[in-house]
C-alpha cells in the first residue's frame, strides 16, 4: 500500500460526519422518577426511585420487574448519581423476588438503600432466608402494599419498615392495619396519601412517615448515558464464569472494547459506595481497584438494564484511535503504554455520553494531569494523542515520524477490523 492509498484510508476511516446522528446511537437518556417519603413536619427522610420507560411516561408500566429494577439501580449507580437523587436521604427501591433471592448481583450501599419487598414476592421461606441474608450483609427492609396476616410474623420481625396503602385499604382498615402492627418495632409508612384529611388522619393514629401526591408527585430525573454493546457484557460474564481466576490482562482486553463499558466501570469507582481515595490513570488498575466480585455484579447488572446499542461505525473510530495510541506508545517503549490505550478511548467520550469532555472527564476518577492530557493534549499522553488524531485527518507530521505511525496506524485498522467482525 502506498502514500496515496493510505490516505483514501484514512479519508474512508475519518471522523464520523454527522456526529448528531451519530450521538443518537451512541448514548440514550435513562430515566427515573423519585417521590419523597416525608416525617410529619413535610421534610423527606427518604426517596422511592421508581422505573420509567422513558420521559413521556407517567407510570410505570413494567413488563419485566427484574429489567425495570435493573435499570433503576443501573441508573442511580452508574449514571445520574445516588448522591444527586437522595442526598444524605435513603433511597427506596423496589426489588422482585428474582433479584432478592441473588443478593449478591446487586452492587449496592446497604447505608443508602432500603429493600422494598413487593406484595407479590411470594412469602415463604425460600423468600425469608433470602431476607435474612439481605439482613445480615446490613440492609434495611420495607414491606411493600402490606396486608397484615398471622403467617406472615417472620417477615415482620425482619422488616423495618412496613408500607400501607391508605387509598387500597380505606380509613378502616388501614386503622385495622395499624392497631394489628402496634407490638412490633416497626415503622409504619402511609402510602397513597391523596388529601389533607388523610394526612390529618394518619397523624391520629401517631404515623410518622408518609408518601403521596398531596405532597408531591413522582418527579422525573433524566440523563444522557453511554451505550455498552450486549456482546461485550456477554463475552466479558462468559469468561468470568468460566474461570476462577480470570487473568486481569484478558479482562483488560474484553473491557477495553467498549468505550461505553469503560466510561460506565470509572464513574463506578466514583461513586461514594466504592469509598475510593485514588485516581485512576489506566483500564488495568480499574479493574483491580473494582475486583472479581464487583465486576461480575456491574456486567450482570448492565446486561439485566438491556443497556445495549449498535454503533459500529463510532465504536470502529474510537478502537483505532485507542489501539493505534497505545502501538505508537509500545513502538516509541513509553511507559504505562495501557495509559495511551485509554486516553485515546476517553478522548472520544463525550461522544458516547453526549457532553462536553471536559464535563464527562470531571466526573471519573482520573488524575487532574492525565485530564489535562486529554483535555489540553499537555505532556507525553497529550502529545501523541495529537499526533494519532492529526495523523488520521491527514495533516502534516513530521517526516522522521511518518513510518512509524504509517505502520501503527495499520496495525491498528487491522486489529479493529478484527474486533469489530466478531460483533
Amino acid at each position: 500500500m502506498n502514500w496515496v492509498q493510505i490516505k483514501k484510508v484514512i479519508f474512508q476511516r475519518s471522523e464520523v460526519k454527522d456526529m448528531d446522528t451519530s450521538l443518537d446511537k451512541t448514548h440514550h437518556q435513562v430515566v427515573l422518577a423519585r417521590q419523597p417519603i416525608v416525617n410529619t413536619s413535610l421534610a423527606p427522610m427518604g426517596y422511592e426511585l421508581l422505573y420509567r420507560k422513558n420521559s413521556d411516561a407517567l407510570y410505570a408500566e413494567v413488563i419485566d420487574e427484574v429489567g425495570a429494577t435493573a435499570q433503576v439501580v443501573a441508573a442511580s449507580l452508574l449514571e445520574l448519581g445516588m448522591l444527586n437523587l437522595v442526598g444524605d436521604k435513603k433511597a427506596f427501591i423496589n426489588f422482585p423476588r428474582a433479584y432478592l433471592l441473588n443478593p449478591n448481583s446487586v452492587p449496592i450501599d446497604p447505608n443508602v438503600v432500603v429493600i422494598e419487598v413487593l406484595e407479590n414476592a411470594q412469602f415463604d421461606p425460600v423468600l425469608l432466608a433470602a431476607l435474612r441474608r439481605w439482613k445480615k450483609a446490613g440492609y434495611t427492609i420495607a414491606l411493600d402494599d402490606f396486608v397484615f396476616d398471622i403467617k406472615l410474623v417472620p417477615f415482620i420481625e425482619l422488616a423495618d419498615y412496613i408500607k400501607l396503602d391508605i387509598m387500597a385499604l380505606g380509613q378502616d382498615a388501614f386503622h385495622r392495619q395499624v392497631e394489628a402492627l402496634r407490638g412490633f418495632k416497626v415503622e409504619i409508612i402511609a402510602e397513597k396519601v391523596e388529601t389533607w384529611e388523610e394526612y390529618q388522619f394518619c397523624r391520629l393514629l401517631d404515623i410518622k412517615y408518609l408518601q403521596g401526591y398531596f405532597f408531591e408527585k413522582p418527579e422525573l430525573m433524566a440523563s444522557k448515558s453511554s451505550r455498552v454493546n450486549s456482546m461485550t457484557l456477554l463475552r466479558l460474564m462468559a469468561a468470568m464464569l468460566n474461570s476462577s481466576e480470570m487473568d486481569v490482562a484478558e479482562l483488560e482486553r474484553l473491557i477495553g472494547q467498549d468505550a461505553g463499558l469503560v466510561h460506565k466501570l470509572l464513574r463506578f469507582l466514583n461513586s461514594p459506595v466504592t469509598g475510593l481515595m485514588a485516581s485512576v490513570d489506566s483500564l488495568r488498575l480499574a479493574i483491580t481497584l473494582i475486583g472479581m466480585e464487583k465486576l461480575k455484579s456491574l456486567v450482570n447488572l448492565l446486561l439485566m438494564s438491556e443497556m445495549t446499542g449498535d454503533r459500529h461505525v463510532l465504536l470502529q473510530s474510537i478502537m483505532i484511535r485507542a489501539k493505534h495510541a497505545e502501538l505508537l506508545a509500545r513502538r516509541r517503549a513509553y511507559d504505562n503504554e495501557d495509559k495511551y490505550f485509554l486516553a485515546g478511548m476517553l478522548s472520544m467520550i463525550d461522544v458516547c455520553v453526549g457532553i462536553r469532555l471536559d464535563k464527562a472527564l470531571s466526573e471519573l476518577p482520573l488524575p487532574h494531569e492525565f485530564i489535562n492530557a486529554i483535555v489540553h493534549r499537555s505532556g507525553r499522553v497529550g502529545q501523541t494523542l495529537n499526533q494519532v488524531e492529526q495523523y488520521r485527518r491527514d495533516h502534516a507530521v513530521e517526516s522522521s515520524e511518518q513510518n512509524e505511525l504509517y505502520e501503527t496506524y495499520l496495525d491498528a485498522i487491522k486489529w479493529s477490523d478484527g474486533f469489530i467482525s466478531c460483533v
